[in-house]
């Protein structure tokens, strides 16, 4: 493999790390704006404070193994979804501040 070929893959493979995927809450914000579902509704039919959902929501803290068990007992997805979602974002994070540093 020649040097600028080298040196492509490393600069693509680069831009692929810097690129996050969707926090999951991001994800449920627009599943909420599809379905007219405000913070407080969303909360009460998860069984969780609003506080706590807006946190999710603004990608402030990571969505919790309960809530993802609580959004599939509504039929939204699978809590494996919304835990491989979050792992996901979670990786691409620490990848970014790894490269950062």
């Amino acid at each position: 493999m020649s040097t600028s070929s080298t040196t492509i893959e490393n600069s693509t493979m680069n831009n692929v790390n810097l690129q996050l995927p969707a926090h999951p809450g991001e994800v449920l914000r627009e599943w909420m704006r599809g379905n007219d579902k405000t913070i407080a509704e969303t909360a009460a039919l998860l069984g969780a404070s609003t506080s706590q959902l807006n946190r999710v929501l603004a990608g402030k803290v990571r969505l919790s193994a309960t809530l993802a068990v609580r959004l599939e007992n509504l039929g939204w997805s699978t809590a494996e979804v919304w835990s491989r979602m979050q792992a996901a974002w979670e990786v691409a994070e620490a990848r970014r501040a790894e490269d950062a540093a």
